[in-house]
């Protein structure tokens, strides 16, 4: 972990949080200084209080700008993406 300075999180949304296992992986690497860049898939809950979690397990890293995508994806899911990797600086290429 310590090569990379972002690190794109996806997870889905399982009672309005992060999953075990995804709370696992935080507290298993030091995110010092890292940008978190989360994403997750839901049924209506959209981020809950898993952007509050990310930040309690890696304190000292930022989170960029998320994006909630629900289990039905829509119609602009893929211009949805496009603006999200954008607005986070991420070349889609």
């Amino acid at each position: 972990m310590e090569q990379y300075d972002t690190i794109l999180l996806g997870y889905p949304n399982w009672w309005a949080t992060i999953p075990m296992p995804v709370a696992s992986f935080l507290e298993e690497y030091d995110f010092s200084g890292k940008t978190i860049i989360p994403f997750c898939s839901h049924g209506g809950g959209e981020f809950g209080q898993s952007i509050t979690d990310i930040s309690k397990l890696a304190p000292n890293s930022k989170i960029g700008e998320g994006l909630s995508i629900h289990y039905s994806g829509g119609s602009s899911l893929e211009n949805d993406i496009s603006n999200w990797l954008s607005a986070n600086g991420i070349s889609e290429n």
